[in-house]
């Protein structure tokens, strides 16, 4: 049987990743046959968890954080199901959202166990297709106008470490003035118009290491959990927001929330879109115009 292959990002949590490699090798080759690859650029996660699954490699391990797990997820779906390997993580980034969604917690020993223990469950991912062609899945959540602007502001900073790097990205983003876009809205057959700041649609109840926008969304339930925000003023932009990182959801007259299972978003403005925590869209690429669709049970990650 071919290996059980660990694909690690040295780059996670600003670099501190990469020194988990030699615990890492040496707590797994304990008890299994391990090939431990690390990326080298964007990308690359897709392209070794793809080889892996070809290879047949009956388990694939992101080791790193968000944007690891996207990528490795990406490669595997890429293969066909009765070929795809479990995915398990190794949380070490700075937002670890979807360990956070799946209960593994960011302690190197207690990730192995739970790798070790072996107990799948079936997780939704979401389809991104954006106008032009372009598509990815997503595991945890997709965010555009004001979302994606701040992710693509804290993927320009080098401090702080962790997730205080996504609210001084926050901070530095809502100094300037908030763009509003007019959205046309189509879920699941049902058409909607509204002037709107935010989008975003989550398959687990974190974002950016610290915001619970959605506590109620389960990747395991078959549904996406999406919200909006109406244009507001930027002091009601921050209580908001400070809620939501004190583990509140709120629920404002001006944020709209709901489920779907399809989702059609047309954007009088051009797309900022990031998907789980990774720029995927900048405005300058002229999208204005996204589906997306969940897939129930898509992958099988141990959790």
């Amino acid at each position: 049987m071919p290996p059980i292959v660990a694909i690690l990002n040295p780059r996670s949590d600003r670099g501190r990743a990469a020194l988990l490699a030699g615990e890492l090798r040496a707590a797994l080759a304990a008890r299994h046959e391990v090939l431990l690859q690390h990326t080298g650029g964007r990308g690359e996660g897709v392209a070794l968890a793809a080889a892996a699954a070809e290879r047949g490699c009956p388990l694939v391990i992101a080791v790193g954080g968000d944007g690891a797990v996207h990528e490795v997820a990406n490669g595997l779906r890429s293969v066909a199901a009765e070929r795809r390997p479990v995915l398990g993580i190794v949380p070490a980034g700075s937002g670890n959202d979807v360990a956070y969604a799946l209960g593994i917690e960011k302690k190197l020993d207690r990730s192995l166990e739970i790798i070790e223990r072996a107990r799948t469950r079936p997780v939704d991912v979401a389809l991104v297709q954006a106008d032009g062609g372009r598509q990815c899945y997503a595991v945890n959540n997709i965010g555009t106008l004001l979302e994606g602007e701040i992710n693509l502001a804290s993927h320009r900073l080098s401090w702080p470490r962790g997730s205080g790097l996504y609210v001084r990205a926050m901070l530095q983003t809502l100094l300037r003035p908030v763009n509003v876009a007019e959205l046309s809205l189509t879920i699941d057959g049902e058409h909607s118009d509204l002037s709107a700041i935010l989008l975003s649609i989550a398959n687990g109840p974190r974002s950016g290491g610290k915001f619970l926008l959605m506590p109620q969304a389960d990747p395991c339930d078959g549904w996406l959990n999406y919200v909006t925000a109406a244009p507001v003023g930027r002091l009601r932009l921050l209580c908001s927001a400070a809620r939501a990182m004190r583990g509140g959801s709120p629920h404002d007259a001006w944020i709209r929330r709901g489920v779907f299972r399809q989702m059609t978003a047309r954007s009088s403005r051009p797309l900022a879109v990031h998907v789980d925590g990774e720029p995927w869209l900048e405005p300058q690429a002229g999208c204005r115009e996204l589906e997306i669709n969940v897939l129930p049970g898509a992958l099988q990650i141990i959790c």
